[in-house]
């Protein structure tokens, strides 16, 4: 893995700042997220750092991405969940290595839900 000094899941991974894990294997690291939107809020990083879904290794990846949606429904019970990934800053990335967000969806958490990740745009969220 090679460090980046400017990301802050690296730090995560290397054990130099505490997280709320709640799963890791070899090549991958499931978080809780600092500043949820809802509660069971995680983030899904592989450990090699590399900031654009392009750029990663697939091994496993979807595998461990599934384990992980189980393992947060499990604890949190949700209604339903979001996941998705922000490739690249215009999209929304804040931190440059490569994070799916697994949020947890709870009936009522919003008035209407129509639309899902569409909202990124917000204009475009219904049709």
């Amino acid at each position: 893995m090679a460090k980046s000094d400017e990301c802050v899941f690296y730090e995560i991974i290397a054990g130099e700042r505490e997280a709320d894990v709640l799963l890791e294997s070899e090549a991958h690291l499931c978080f809780v997220d600092a500043y949820p939107v809802n509660e069971g809020h995680a983030l899904v990083v592989p450990k090699d750092h590399v900031q654009y879904l392009e750029n990663a290794s697939d091994e496993g990846m979807f595998e461990f991405l599934k384990t992980t949606l189980e393992a947060v429904n499990d604890r949190y019970e949700p209604d339903s969940t979001t996941v998705g990934v922000n490739n690249g800053p215009e999209a929304g990335q804040t931190i440059p290595h490569l994070y799916w967000y697994i949020i947890p969806r709870y009936e009522g958490d919003v008035d209407s839900p129509t639309g899902g990740v569409r909202g990124a745009i917000s204009e475009k969220r219904t049709y």
